[in-house]
């Protein structure tokens, strides 16, 4: 977009924003101009705005938007409709609503993407669309209506862009439609009864206990939504075979495979085997204990690895033999029984056509807390079921089963989400192996210490963590209850180090399992070569020969050491080891890479804790059990200043800058990340006259020398990336990078806007030109690359989102260019990942 367009762009928007505040200061002063002095909210949106026009101006300056305009826009938007509203819930939908209209043309590139921010943004502007009406009326019940329907557009939405395949993208969600549309039935059926015959049934008034007539408990509409529970009970077999598509399967090697777990599995009465043709390995139990089914979902049956379909099997006839549908029933009427003494609201439904005394808002919140405690019962029956199929010998076979569900969903495990349903195009061989990879790492990495996203993500799941899940079936002593509150217990620290500890022999069987699945389905015998062809090992060529503080996640001990090299194990699980000189007792040791974090320290190098002092760390004292040190630091008179390592997070040292010298750097001027040569490092000792010299040697202003101070910096060093966008204003920047790519063959992370198939690893070859012999031009169609596999790929230029790759040197950006919020996000950055930014500031 051109610079005149932005401009007007941006002046619309401020002559708007002039009418606005007008507007609303006449308005004010035909009501009581002080109620709007005395509304905070007006402040917030103010000072809101203010920022807004800040980021409005960088933006027209240099044609790109900041880190931080989309969190600007989103605040803006809730606190502008919250002035007005005075609704939290309205004010929330609105933002992103208005949020979203902006996301739709930015990703419309992205086909799959694009349509499900379609269904977002309709439904969305729905609700945000009826808060407004009911604000206006003072009456919820349009906005209530709306969002307890919101389900129902989101389903018609997904099923005319994408099909049936639609239900399936997220997991176990199914039967939930399936309740909710026979809810909104019986409450249909409640209010036609209630109008026109003499019959008045309750609906949210606590039951009187000390005056209970017998017709009080079945004239409400808590003991129709029981009979709905149960309805879907009974009938759940032929409805979820109509819903999802089941059909019988007829493969007779595989139902005799099914009867034979069948019959290990303690089950004698007569199962009913459907198939539902997904591209993804699964299973599921359903029906009543009077109609017991199961279905595979499996995109070709006849592709089924026989040892992973006993352990989904085995887990889902667990279920069945159980009677934990049945359970999960009762759970759910109990659930009803306790809102109909309490005259609680049963569904989002009751706000349509009842009159719930409790707010809407506050209903969503604790309806929230009510599904966590529920979900935690849920998962106690999966560990159940885990743990009777392992009583029956299908541990391992379910572990396997578990590892390749787990690798489906590897980008988007938190959610249970993977679009690659919704697409076309089929992940190939290699993605495969990558995400196999990554997914026998993450379980095994979470084994030891999982992170805190993946444990609040399983709040409102309905199964454990895939990981203490493979600890319940491959250890001892991890009963059901406990798996099923151990994601909420392991948000503390000392928790996650104890079991950690405890799943020591659990890592030893699943990394042999995994292992062991990984070479036969992909046919690779010995997987440190495969590692090796990969070049795995240029992830760590900038680490090597470099001084770290290693510190074991379980027992915390402390290693102080120089990493000499990095090899790899012929195991899916712990890939890589290091090889390290320990500093202290001057030897040789070998690590597992996942059992240790690293800490870079520069023996001898300036550091600044704060803005004004500069310290050389000395030393890093270890006690004798190795699990307590101290950072020791000369001051500038000598003296020795110590500080304990768990007090502080060692942020990088200036001298790290060193690395800069005769090498490239990444400078950002403008909006455009430009390549500039380092010609020398000025230290001086004090923060504000350290000084970088650069050279600009790459562009058409040759030789351009340019003195930058430090403190007026942003450094972000080693990971480097820039952003391919549909700006030709940008187009010579990203060219002169990508042929420095060419030039060095760094190895490069591609990242193309489809949903599969997405992430290309390799080493850029060509530009690709639209003319012919035209490498002047700015006219790229392609690139080619070879990626690590070998394979020599033609990426079309438009279809590439971001290209990242390491460096040993930075990104470097001035502070001025840099929005006001930007900067605070940098700050909150430089105080918990201190090693990833350089921001020389009193923090």
């Amino acid at each position: 977009m051109k610079k005149i367009i932005r401009s007007l762009i941006f002046g619309s928007f401020l002559l708007l924003s002039i009418s606005f505040f007008m507007v609303l200061f006449l308005f004010s002063l035909s009501i009581n101009f002080l109620i709007l002095l005395q509304d905070w909210t007006f402040y917030a949106m103010l000072i809101l705005f203010l920022i807004i026009i800040e980021e409005f101006i960088r933006w027209v300056k240099q044609g790109s938007r900041s880190e931080m305009s989309d969190l600007v826009a989103i605040l803006f938007f809730f606190f502008l409709i919250f002035f007005f509203t005075k609704d939290i819930f309205t004010s929330i939908i609105g933002a992103f609503s208005v949020y979203l209209w902006f996301g739709i043309f930015e990703l419309k590139e992205y086909p799959v993407l694009n349509k499900l921010l379609i269904i977002s943004l309709v439904t969305y502007n729905l609700i945000f669309i009826s808060g407004i009406i009911s604000n206006y009326l003072h009456n919820p019940f349009i906005f209530n209506t709306s969002f307890a329907f919101s389900f129902w557009v989101i389903l018609g939405l997904g099923f005319i862009l994408f099909g049936r395949k639609y239900i399936v993208i997220w997991r176990f969600m199914s039967p939930e439609y399936l309740t909710l549309l026979l809810y909104i039935i019986a409450w249909l059926a409640v209010v036609f009864i209630n109008q026109y015959t003499p019959l008045n049934f309750i609906s949210q008034n606590p039951l009187d206990l000390s005056n209970l007539r017998p017709f009080d408990f079945f004239l409400n509409i808590y003991f129709i939504l029981i009979l709905v529970n149960w309805l879907i009970y009974f009938l759940s077999g032929p409805l979820l075979d109509k819903l999802l598509g089941i059909k019988r399967l007829k493969d007779d090697n595989l139902i005799n495979i099914i009867n034979n777990v069948k019959s290990d599995m303690g089950i004698k009465k007569r199962v009913k085997i459907g198939i539902g043709n997904y591209p993804i390995l699964n299973a599921m139990a359903y029906g009543s204990f009077l109609d017991r089914r199961i279905a595979l979902i499996a995109e070709d049956e006849t592709l089924i690895p026989q040892d992973e379909l006993k352990g989904i099997v085995a887990h889902e006839f667990a279920h069945s033999k159980k009677n934990h549908t049945l359970i999960i029933t009762l759970i759910t009427s109990i659930d009803l029984i306790i809102r109909m003494l309490l005259g609680f609201p049963a569904t989002f439904y009751d706000y349509t056509f009842g009159d719930p005394q409790i707010p809407f808002f506050s209903f969503f919140l604790i309806n929230i807390a009510i599904y966590i405690l529920i979900y935690i019962f849920v998962r106690f029956l999966e560990g159940k079921a885990d743990l009777y199929a392992k009583k029956r010998g299908y541990g391992k076979e379910l572990v396997k089963a578990l590892y390749n569900l787990e690798s489906f969903y590897a980008t988007g495990r938190q959610i249970g989400l993977n679009t690659m349903l919704l697409c076309d195009e089929k992940i190939n061989r290699e993605h495969q192996i990558l995400n196999y990879i990554e997914t026998a790492e993450y379980i095994y990495s979470s084994l030891i210490e999982p992170s805190r996203l993946s444990l609040l993500s399983n709040f409102l799941n309905s199964h454990p963590p895939t990981y203490y899940r493979v600890a319940s079936i491959l250890g001892e002593g991890l009963t059901p209850s406990k798996e099923a509150f151990l994601p909420l217990i392991c948000l503390k620290k000392s928790k996650i180090k104890k079991y950690g500890k405890k799943f020591e022999s659990v890592r030893e069987k699943f990394e042999q399992i995994a292992t062991q699945k990984f070479s036969q389905f992909f046919e690779i015998e010995n997987i440190s070569d495969l590692l090796n062809k990969l070049n795995r090992k240029e992830l760590f060529e900038l680490d090597i020969n470099k001084d770290f503080l290693f510190k074991n996640k379980l027992n915390n001990k402390f290693i102080l050491g120089r990493l000499r090299d990095v090899y790899f194990n012929d195991s899916i699980c712990e890939i890589d080891a290091f090889t390290v000189y320990d500093i202290k007792n001057e030897r040789e040791i070998h690590l597992k890479s996942k059992l240790y974090q690293k800490t870079r320290v520069f023996m001898d190098g300036l550091y600044f804790l704060d803005k004004k002092t500069p310290l050389i760390l000395k030393d890093i004292e270890l006690n004798e059990n190795y699990d307590d040190a101290n950072y020791v630091f000369v001051k500038e008179d000598n003296s020795l200043f110590k500080m304990k390592i768990k007090d502080i997070k060692l942020p990088n040292s200036i001298q790290i800058l060193n690395n800069f010298i005769d090498h490239d750097v990444f400078f950002k001027n403008k909006g455009k990340t430009q390549i500039f040569h380092c010609s020398g490092i000025k230290f001086n000792g004090s923060y504000g006259d350290i000084e970088i010299k650069l050279t600009n040697i790459y562009s058409k202003e040759q030789n351009r020398l340019m003195h930058l101070k430090v403190k007026d910096l942003i450094i972000r060093p080693r990971n480097i990336f820039i952003v391919i966008g549909k700006n030709k204003l940008f187009r010579e920047s990203e060219i002169d990078i990508i042929k420095w790519l060419i030039e060095k063959q760094c190895r490069v992370f591609i990242f193309l806007k489809k949903p599969v198939n997405n992430l290309e690893i390799g080493y850029v070859s060509s530009l690709i030109y639209g003319q012919k012999e035209a490498t002047e031009s700015l006219d790229v169609n392609s690139i080619s690359i070879f990626n690590i596999f070998g394979q020599k790929l033609t990426i079309p230029y438009k279809s590439i989102e971001i290209i990242s790759f390491e460096s040993e040197t930075a990104f470097i950006q001035r502070k001025k260019d840099t929005s006001f919020l930007s900067k605070i996000g940098y700050k909150i950055q430089k105080r918990i990942k201190p090693q990833k930014i350089i921001y020389l500031n009193k923090l």
